[in-house]
């Protein structure tokens, strides 16, 4: 029964299952389970949409999105990428990309980078003069479900398969031209990190079996790889790149999981708990596993601000951990009708963003259960400040054509 709860979460999650057919992503799950029927004609939902351009108009822009079609890896020219102002109005717009289920979005000196489920395309975005580049290396024959970039590195995978090991591919930020990729064992790739020239990377196998990697970037050579010694009921619900579940804090890894318990005899009592497993990053071995908080709450990324580990998860709450690993909640100080209201609707916590000490937090909306008036509305991105959760800001989020359905942002400003 505890198996069941893990792979029902895994699934309705993020982490992957693949089929002997092809490739199926729980990003293409939540869209298709939080998604209304598609037309098949193309109609514009926004008026006055700007002209389509090679490169993008950044100035004013607030939010850059990747929106796309959901469309099988035969099919071409499926999105496009849009800037947007914190009022949710379209300042510019893309030609047509081959864009087909962009898994998320990471920045970097004044980048953007997106990678594609069901696309072989990877892209990167010049946030202040709006030029968009392919980042691919070489001829790539399968598409990616992981990205990850900080000031020195930028990584994303090769998607191929599970038996054989995944090619990550890799550049430093200063020798974008001069890209290298090595094999990483045991499943596809679920979160990453990178400290200096060392990058510690988790995957997953067919039997949902977590494993941590330590690579040294600089010999482009594994160290070491590591099972998790974790519960049956323990897994992560994260590992979009945009929500990653690793962070490197005080000399020590730390990594976010869910445990799900049945309490009683005839199951029907389940105990959700979130944890953050410490993880020595010499050994890779699990020094202690600490609770989060209340029950129910479901760590979804991870970052360090002001010296402190954020534990994020949705747009009400969040978990504060110091130095000494004391947890402290903190509430997010949105309006209350705001808050309200979006009780009242079916959503999910599609992506979360931190930047300095910032979080932006899209949530999307069940469209087959809204109005028809907010039908064109994907969700809202909500941005708090981290040190005292004041709500910065809210953007609702419209999708500019009827065929589109997926979407994930960066932060330009």
């Amino acid at each position: 029964m505890m198996k069941n709860y893990k792979w029902f979460y895994i699934i309705g999650g993020i982490l992957i299952v693949i089929a002997a057919a092809g490739y199926f992503l729980p990003r293409l799950l939540l869209n298709i389970a939080y998604s209304p029927h598609l037309e098949e004609k193309e109609v514009p939902l926004v008026e006055n949409l700007p002209k389509a351009t090679d490169s993008l108009v950044m100035k004013n822009g607030k939010y850059l999105l990747a929106f796309s079609e959901l469309k099988s890896l035969r099919d071409s020219d499926t999105g496009a990428f849009y800037v947007i102002d914190e009022a949710g109005r379209f300042l510019s717009q893309s030609v047509k990309q081959d864009l087909s289920e962009p898994i998320g979005m990471t920045t970097a000196h004044d980048k953007a980078y997106v990678v594609n489920n069901r696309s072989l395309q990877r892209s990167s975005i010049d946030l202040k003069t709006g030029k968009i580049e392919s980042i691919n290396m070489n001829k790539q024959s399968s598409n990616s479900f992981s990205l990850y970039s900080n000031n020195d590195y930028v990584i994303y995978d090769i998607a191929q398969s599970l038996n054989d090991g995944q090619n990550l591919v890799y550049w430093r930020q200063d020798k974008p031209n001069d890209k290298k990729s090595f094999v990483i064992p045991h499943g596809f790739t679920h979160s990453m990190h990178v400290e200096k020239d060392e990058a510690y990377i988790t995957t997953a196998d067919p039997d949902a079996i977590t494993y941590i990697h330590h690579i040294d970037l600089k010999n482009n050579k594994v160290i070491s790889s590591k099972k998790l010694d974790l519960e049956d009921e323990e897994f992560s619900r994260t590992g979009l790149p945009s929500n990653p579940a690793l962070a490197y804090y005080k000399g020590y890894l730390y990594y976010t999981v869910n445990q799900m318990k049945t309490v009683s005899d005839t199951d029907d009592t389940i105990i959700n708990t979130g944890k953050l497993v410490k993880i020595d990053p010499k050994t890779l071995k699990i020094v202690k596993k600490i609770s989060i908080g209340d029950e129910n709450f479901n760590p979804g990324s991870l970052a360090v601000v002001d010296d402190q580990i954020v534990i994020l998860s949705d747009y009400s709450e969040a978990y504060v951990m110091n130095e000494q690993e004391q947890m402290k909640k903190l509430t997010f100080k949105i309006p209350q009708d705001q808050r309200s209201a979006l009780k009242q609707k079916s959503t999910f916590t599609e992506q979360i963003t931190v930047k300095g000490n910032k979080a932006y937090i899209f949530t999307m909306y069940d469209l087959r259960n809204n109005d028809s008036d907010d039908a064109i509305e994907r969700g809202e991105i909500n941005a708090f400040n981290l040190t005292n959760g004041e709500h910065l800001s809210r953007t609702v989020v419209k999708m500019p054509l009827s065929t589109y359905l997926t979407m994930t942002f960066a932060v330009i400003q």
